[in-house]
C-alpha cells in the first residue's frame, strides 16, 4: 500500500508542476499586451565604455530615436551594451551611434 501512496503523490505533484509551467509560459491576460515597437527594450549598440554608452544613449534621446536607454555590461568583459526602448518619429530601427570596434 505505501508504494501506491508515493506513486499518487509524484504524479500529484508532476501534474500540479505542468500546470504552473503552461501558466507561466502562457499569460491568461490580454490587456497586458501593448505595443511591442514601442515598450520592448531592444539592443541599440556595443561600446568600449561606460561613458561612450551614455553619450550615445543622450545621442539618441536629443534626436528623437528612443524615448529612454539604459547601459548595462555586454557579452564580452570589456563591453558596455546600450538598450533603448520607445521612439520618436525617425524610430524606424535603432542603430549603433559608435563607429570604433567593441570587444568581444
Amino acid at each position: 500500500m505505501r508504494p501506491t501512496r508515493i506513486r499518487t503523490a509524484i504524479a500529484l505533484g508532476m501534474s500540479a508542476g505542468a500546470v504552473a509551467w503552461t501558466a507561466a509560459a502562457f499569460p491568461a491576460t490580454a490587456s497586458s499586451q501593448t505595443t511591442a515597437s514601442e515598450d520592448a527594450w531592444r539592443e541599440a549598440g556595443h561600446y568600449d565604455t561606460t561613458a561612450a554608452c551614455w553619450r550615445a544613449g543622450e545621442t539618441g534621446v536629443r534626436r528623437h530615436t528612443w524615448d529612454e536607454y539604459k547601459c548595462r555590461p555586454g557579452r564580452g568583459d570589456n563591453d558596455v551594451t546600450l538598450w533603448a526602448k520607445g521612439g520618436g518619429s525617425g524610430a524606424g530601427g535603432a542603430r549603433p551611434l559608435a563607429t570604433g570596434p567593441a570587444a568581444g
